[in-house]
Formats: structure tokens, C-alpha cells, sequence
């Protein structure tokens, strides 16, 4: 017996003659048409999965890290031109001491903060001189704090905006519980808003062999740093996606520790590529500072650790240490130091 189906799609049995055998046929198209009606539900879950995932991408120690003048000016060029065009919101925390040349202004310096804010992108305070809160009592931070917002805080202001974040140098908040809530205190007294990291790393590492390779125009040693840097901040993403899960129970939204330097200058576009990749939006630290998890509480510690670190050992647990830069890579760093 034949089953077919008619027009209508009804089921229809016909005899066989000569066979022993039951052949089951069905329209082609069936599933085709089935599928075809499927197929934009699916793609529709996978881009709202994809969406769920959200991070802020903040740069340190601008204008730019260990640069020349004339590198400073195409660190900011390229940095500026990938994020301009990438449409991705940032933020960049200065150091203004690099604004100056024995103690007197340099206009073309402040121009490279211009073209960031230019580009709409925004500026934050990382103190004047990136001080080593080890070595610095709570009133000369307090003092560094107040020096570094001479330029920057008048030219936000020129562009109608105001200067609210602040960015602890090395991550690091203060040696002892008395130093750290004195500092807390003081900052918000000044209506600073501290700019927490959740996704840290050692990109400097990498940064600083890349530098030094490109001193000798060795292209392709960079191209292997470079590659190196990306795999390895894929690792971090992962690390850091799991410690979310395994504290919080959710991926909260992240907050990306980079620098402006040659590195993320030459990579930052195959870096936002492979965020993408991972189901990533971009948004502003504003916005990622709205979830809940970021009034949870801290802890003082004498390391600069990401802040889900921080709220893990404040509630008691011990979180683990992050991936570990490939040892190749660690030893390039230890003979070019």
C-alpha cells in the first residue's frame, strides 16, 4: 500500500500491486514549508541570547601608555577612528600630567583629548600623576586627585558635560580599611563616581613586548603578540563570564579594563570582534553601573583585583586567581624590562 497525501495535504492509501513491501511517501515540500516557518523563530532566540550579554569598555591612562609624542597622537587617531566607527560607547580616564612639559601646558596634548570628546566619547579622572598608593599618604592622593582635574574637568565642561568618574590607579583602593573608606569619603564628597573593573587583565603585559617589538620593526613578532592577545583575552572573557555565574547567578553586565597603547591602537577592532563573537553589546559605564550587583559590598585589598573578586572575598569566599599569561610571552617580558 502507497501512503501519499492529496492536495489538501490529506492522507491518502492506494494499493499496490506486485509489492510486498509499504513505502511511506510525503511530500517534499512539507517539511521544506515547516522549516521555512521555524527558521525565523530560531534565528530571532539566537539573537536574543546573543543580546543578553553586555560590557563597557574603559581605557586607562590617557592620552596614551609609555608613548612618544608622535605615538600618543596615533594611538588616539586609530582608537578614536575603531570606536567612531564601531559605534561603541567608551570612556578613558586621564592622567594629566602628561598634558604638560615641565609644568607648562601643552595645547597639542589637550587637542588629543579634543578628538576623543569629539568623537563623543567620554573622560574620567585617574589622577594627576598615576600615583602608587603605596607610597602615598591620604592627603597627597587627596591633593593628586584634585591636580588631575585642573584641564579636564574645564573641558568637559565646555562640551556640556561633567567630570563624575573616577578610576583608582592599579585598581588599587587603599592599603588599610581607614585608608580606603577616607579615600571612598573624600571622592564622593568631590560627587566622583569610582569606576569599578569586573573583567581585569595583564593586557599591559602584552602591550609592552608589542611596544618593544615594534621599536625594531619586528612585524612579525607583533603579529604573534597580537594573536597571543587575542586568545588570551578570550580566556579572561571566559574566567570571568564563569566567576559572574558561580557568585552572582547571572552574567551581570561587565566593565573592561584596556589602555590606550599600541596594542589596543593596532587590535582593538579584532578585539571587539571577538566580544562580538561572544554574544556582546556595547554600553556605557553609566548604564552598566545600573545593575545591582554594584552596590554590593567590597573588600580593602592590597592587589588591584576585579571587583567580583572583591565582593566574593567580602562575602566570605575565595575566589579563584585569573587565566595566566602563555609563558612565552611572560619570558619576552622579563628579558625586554
Amino acid at each position: 500500500m502507497l501512503i501519499s497525501y492529496d492536495n489538501q495535504n490529506e492522507v491518502v492509501f492506494s494499493p499496490i500491486k506486485q509489492s510486498k513491501s509499504v513505502t511511506v511517501c510525503v511530500k517534499k515540500n512539507l517539511f521544506m514549508k515547516k522549516l521555512i516557518i521555524f527558521f525565523p523563530f530560531l534565528m530571532l532566540s539566537l539573537l536574543v541570547f546573543g543580546q543578553n550579554r553586555q560590557v563597557a569598555i574603559t581605557f586607562d591612562d590617557l592620552p596614551a601608555t609609555n608613548a612618544s609624542p608622535v605615538a600618543m597622537v596615533e594611538i588616539i587617531d586609530k582608537m578614536v577612528n575603531t570606536l567612531h566607527t564601531e559605534e561603541i560607547p567608551a570612556i578613558g580616564f586621564v592622567n594629566e600630567i602628561k598634558l604638560y612639559q615641565k609644568e607648562k601646558i601643552l595645547p597639542s596634548r589637550v587637542d588629543l583629548l579634543k578628538k576623543w570628546l569629539n568623537a563623543g566619547l567620554e573622560l574620567g579622572n585617574h589622577t594627576y600623576s598615576h600615583v602608587f598608593i603605596d607610597r602615598t599618604s591620604i592627603e597627597e592622593y587627596k591633593a593628586d586627585v584634585l591636580k588631575g582635574e585642573r584641564i579636564t574637568r574645564p573641558l568637559l565642561k565646555s562640551y556640556g558635560k561633567e567630570l563624575k568618574y573616577f578610576r583608582h590607579t592599579q585598581l588599587r583602593t587603599g592599603p588599610t580599611d581607614v585608608y580606603r573608606k577616607a579615600l571612598t569619603n573624600f571622592l564622593h564628597q568631590k560627587n566622583y563616581t569610582i569606576a569599578p573593573v569586573t573583567i581585569d587583565n595583564d593586557e599591559y603585559i602584552f602591550a609592552f613586548v608589542y611596544m618593544k617589538a615594534k621599536e625594531k620593526n619586528d612585524e612579525k613578532t607583533m603579529a604573534w603578540i597580537g594573536e597571543e592577545y587575542i586568545r588570551y583575552m578570550s580566556e579572561i572573557f571566559n574566567f570571568y563570564e564563569k566567576l559572574s555565574l558561580e557568585f552572582l547567578d547571572y552574567e551581570l553586565p561587565q566593565i573592561l579594563l584596556l589602555h590606550a597603547n599600541d596594542l589596543n591602537a593596532d587590535y582593538l577592532p579584532k578585539l571587539l570582534k571577538m566580544m562580538e563573537k561572544k554574544g556582546y553589546s556595547f554600553i556605557s559605564l553609566e548604564k552598566a553601573l545600573e545593575d545591582k550587583a554594584y552596590q554590593l559590598p567590597e573588600v580593602t585589598s592590597r592587589r588591584g583585583l576585579s571587583w567580583i573578586q572583591r565582593w566574593m572575598l567580602a562575602a566570605g569566599q575565595n575566589p579563584k586567581s585569573q587565566p595566566e599569561v602563555n609563558e612565552k610571552v611572560m619570558e619576552m617580558f622579563r628579558n625586554m624590562r
